[in-house]
């Protein structure tokens, strides 16, 4: 037995003592944990209107394909994103693997030199899906460091869906901003209004062109947003059972390792909630 605790049991003063200590260390210890965790994850994550899903209603089947079904009816859709990265798609047989919906990369700008560039297969893919009864929207993968940047973003987009023959689209146009892998990108370090600010440039200029636009990240890129005062919609992607945000969105990115008849490799895979959601639709 230690002398600690041989002194402890002889000696009634000393055991309340130590029993104090004990106490205050713990409380000590909490408080710094606390501290801790809400340093680790900034909650600006929060939006006027509530998330509006019941999480009771989603369910997956043997393949790993997520469903929102009340009463009886499939309220959500199934859809895909892809790039160029997926290479040449069978769009026939997509559709005919009960998909829906499909959001097409139309370009993106460069995280370090910052040139503006199509998606080499983005016609090919439009002129695919669209023949093949799918639902098409597309998103630009932006880098644009200020609104300057972001309005010339938007024009190029417009310019592809004008020489690509599109006067309309049944999805949205969704800018997507993402941190660079190695947190070395031109676009990395913008505070919240900076980057609300280039996400509304290139959105109003979007719409004012008769389209409508959604936000597209995951939760470590959206709360680099000022969310609440964040007009669009949003598309999140969250790789979980169920979304755990406490914001509404449209569009949710379930996983990226989604198998589809057409596609080579694994793929990206969504539910649409356009259906589901009360309080927020694409402008």
């Amino acid at each position: 037995m230690h002398t600690l605790e041989q002194n402890s049991q002889n000696n009634p003063v000393v055991t309340w003592g130590l029993i104090t200590l004990a106490i205050v260390f713990v409380l000590a210890l909490l408080q710094s944990c606390q501290g801790l965790f809400s340093l680790s994850f900034d909650n600006n994550l929060i939006i006027k209107n509530e998330v509006p899903y019941e999480w009771e209603n989603l369910s997956y089947d043997a393949t790993g394909r997520a469903h929102y079904v009340v009463d009886g009816e499939e309220l959500t859709r199934t859809g895909v994103d892809v790039s160029s990265h997926q290479g040449f798609i069978d769009w026939e047989a997509v559709a005919a693997d009960d998909i829906q919906f499909a959001m097409l990369r139309i370009g993106y700008r460069g995280s370090t030199e910052g040139g503006i560039r199509a998606d080499e297969l983005f016609e090919t893919n439009l002129k695919g899906a669209q023949s093949a009864g799918l639902d098409v929207g597309v998103y630009f993968f932006s880098q644009a460091i200020n609104v300057e940047e972001a309005r010339e973003e938007a024009a190029f987009v417009l310019q592809q869906l004008r020489e690509a023959g599109v006067t309309k689209l049944a999805l949205p146009v969704a800018f997507d901003l993402e941190p660079s892998p190695d947190y070395s990108g031109r676009a990395d370090n913008l505070s919240p209004a900076e980057t609300n600010a280039i996400a509304r440039a290139f959105c109003t200029t979007i719409q004012e062109a008769g389209y409508r636009v959604i936000v597209y990240g995951n939760k470590v890129d959206l709360n680099r947003f000022d969310l609440v005062s964040l007009d669009e919609p949003i598309w999140l992607a969250q790789y979980v059972d169920q979304p755990d945000v406490n914001f509404n969105f449209l569009i949710w990115q379930y996983t990226s390792t989604g198998q589809v008849d057409g596609i080579t490799g694994s793929v990206d895979l969504n539910l649409d909630f356009s259906r589901v959601s009360t309080s927020k639709s694409p402008k």
